[in-house]
């Protein structure tokens, strides 16, 4: 009995330190992994951020080692110059019958050493791969208030630019290439519909804060400028959404034809860029 006892004493022991062990895991594994956000646009905003950092802590690393690496080969190129001009003159002097001097026998090696050295520092700094720019897309603009000029565009923007980022994993482990374009696409629009949507803002600020006055009306004019202009980019967005689903939808997706999504990546590439040009535009004007 007493050893039966000795027995169940052991194995409570034994569970209690695995459960605290389990324990002090998780709370490790949770401080140094905080958890995701539920909200979509937060999980967004917060893998845009760490993307972010990742690729300006990469680029300054790069930058960093190619500075090192062309100094090297600068100070490599003056140092062979120095060596081989001393061991050609010591060459010079000997010529008349004398013997070579140790400045030839230091000179000559050190100059042919720097050299390679120079050379090898400055292929390793031209060699050298860049960093891969972020591929995670800002997150999009939060709706604008109800009753706003562009009020029901933002809230289309946001919800098809989250639905999107949501499908994305998806398409990933189908379809990487296709996962690929999507992300590309939505990168490089993302900013410009963004624009649109704060250009909304300011001008309904104006519009309230000089209500009838001339201002007020050029306000809402421009206004509405700009809204058909982003309608017809959640228009596009629409499309994209639509084009991978339909990929989705087809029986093998892996092989599933991309034409559709081909269209509506080079349209929204084109209107994004006329943004661009629009913008640029104005700016000089």
């Amino acid at each position: 009995m007493a050893r039966n006892d000795r027995t169940d004493l052991t194995s409570r022991i034994a569970s209690g330190i695995a459960e605290a062990t389990a324990h002090a895991v998780a709370f490790r594994d949770g401080w140094r992994s905080p958890p995701q956000p539920r909200n979509p646009h937060d999980r967004m905003a917060l893998e845009h951020e760490r993307q972010q950092r990742e690729y300006a802590r990469a680029t300054q690393r790069y930058q960093s080692r190619v500075t090192r690496l062309r100094n090297r080969a600068g100070y490599a190129t003056a140092t062979a110059i120095a060596a081989g001009a001393v061991a050609a003159a010591d060459l010079v002097g000997s010529v008349g019958g004398g013997s070579l001097d140790a400045w030839f026998w230091l000179g000559a090696p050190a100059a042919v050493i720097a050299g390679v050295t120079a050379r090898t520092s400055r292929r390793k700094a031209e060699e050298m791969a860049q960093p891969l720019p972020p591929t995670a897309p800002p997150p999009p603009p939060r709706p604008l208030p109800t009753g706003v000029v562009g009020a029901a565009e933002s809230a289309h923007l946001h919800r098809v630019r989250v639905q999107l980022a949501q499908l994305i994993p998806t398409i990933e482990g189908l379809h990487r290439e296709a996962a690929v374009e999507i992300r590309r696409t939505d990168f490089e629009a993302a900013p410009a519909l963004a624009a649109l949507v704060e250009r909304l803002a300011v001008l309904a600020r104006v519009q309230g804060e000089m209500f009838g006055t001339p201002a007020a009306a050029t306000a809402a004019a421009s206004a509405e400028e700009i809204r058909i202009r982003l309608a017809q980019g959640v228009g596009m967005y629409e499309e994209l959404l639509n084009a991978a689903l339909q990929m989705l939808s087809a029986p093998d997706p892996a092989a599933a034809p991309s034409y559709r999504l081909d269209i509506t990546v080079r349209e929204l590439a084109a209107y994004t860029e006329g943004l661009h040009v629009a913008a640029a535009s104005a700016h000089y004007a």
